[in-house]
């Protein structure tokens, strides 16, 4: 997460950020306001934007949270090349869902999940972490909701398209988009530099154009 929130940098509306902005003085207290506002220690000469190192750092925090509700009991897949083989999958008590492919004269792909009572879980999943996690990630969702009420367009586990009337509602929204963990992005100033979307069409959730 650290390495995350130092490779975004000081977050400035790209429109108006400078090539150095870490040497401006209005983007220099920018960086002071995130590192004083932070759940751990940022290094100050480090907060510059780098999108090839927040990607990493991204993925590398995906993952972890991903690891933590992985299904222990995945497919599994073996390739046959003699009929002794494939006999003792097909008639193991300990397999299910068994199912074969002949991909050519010599080779056939046999694919089978372990029963429950013989897979061993995997000591690294914590169902619990993940649960809790998503939780708090609903609840945020549902704050959020909850203030915007019909505005609402589209959701999904961690964005929200509303349409900004300019009531105290999408106000108080506002209020609540900054730099610090916890905060709410402006997705469209930060990625497409822009400040409202024109048009808008969704089938459904991660159905968007």
């Amino acid at each position: 997460m650290k390495y995350k929130q130092e490779a975004s940098g000081c977050k400035c509306d790209p429109k108006y950020c400078k090539p150095d902005c870490e040497n401006d003085k209005e983007c220099k207290t920018k960086i002071q306001y995130i590192i004083d506002n932070a759940a751990y220690n940022l290094d100050i000469d480090k907060v510059k934007h780098n999108s090839g190192l927040r990607f990493i750092a991204k993925i590398c925090l995906n993952n972890l949270w991903g690891h933590f509700g992985m299904r222990d009991n995945f497919t599994q897949k073996e390739y046959c090349f003699t009929l002794e083989h494939i006999t003792k999958i097909v008639f193991n008590e300990k397999y299910k869902d068994i199912s074969t492919m002949i991909l050519d004269e010599n080779i056939v792909l046999t694919e089978y999940k372990e029963k429950e009572e013989y897979s061993k879980p995997n000591p690294s999943v914590n169902v619990y972490i993940a649960l809790f996690t998503t939780a708090h990630a609903r609840l945020k969702l549902y704050e959020l909701l909850d203030i915007l009420q019909e505005r609402v367009l589209y959701m999904d586990t961690d964005s929200c398209i509303y349409n900004d009337d300019g009531s105290e509602a999408c106000k108080k929204v506002e209020n609540m988009m900054g730099s610090k963990l916890g905060d709410l992005t402006d997705e469209i100033v930060s990625k497409h530099n822009a400040n409202h979307i024109k048009q808008f069409i969704s089938a459904g959730q991660k159905i968007i154009q």
